[in-house]
């Protein structure tokens, strides 16, 4: 079996169903291409929040997964120094990395 991967998104009011689904698809096949097995995408739907964030946390940490994938680590705020710290908790909290699809070549 191979080690399972969670992912991360945003889906904002203007992002349409083509969209969404043509972002999750991406994390599908990097999965896919890189020896993982998606667990879950966890989608965030209202500006700002971080609910489905706090869910990852915690389902990775009940996993024991090692891996998490975001289409950007502007999926997980804006701000450079927010990404960080948002980072830096799941990190701690779980031991996982962040894979970014906008900076890495599968």
């Amino acid at each position: 079996m191979n080690p399972l991967i969670f992912g991360y998104m945003r889906v904002p009011d203007d992002m349409t169903d083509e969209e969404a689904k043509r972002t999750q698809d991406d994390l599908d096949a990097y999965a896919e291409t890189n020896g993982f097995q998606l667990a879950t995408v966890f989608h965030e739907y209202v500006p700002g929040a971080q609910s489905a964030f706090a869910e990852l946390v915690q389902a990775v940490k009940h996993a024991e997964a090692k891996h998490v994938i975001v289409p950007s680590y502007r999926e997980l705020a804006l701000n450079k120094s927010l990404q960080d710290v948002m980072l830096t908790h799941l990190f701690c909290v779980t031991g996982a990395d962040v894979i970014s699809l906008d900076e890495c070549s599968w």
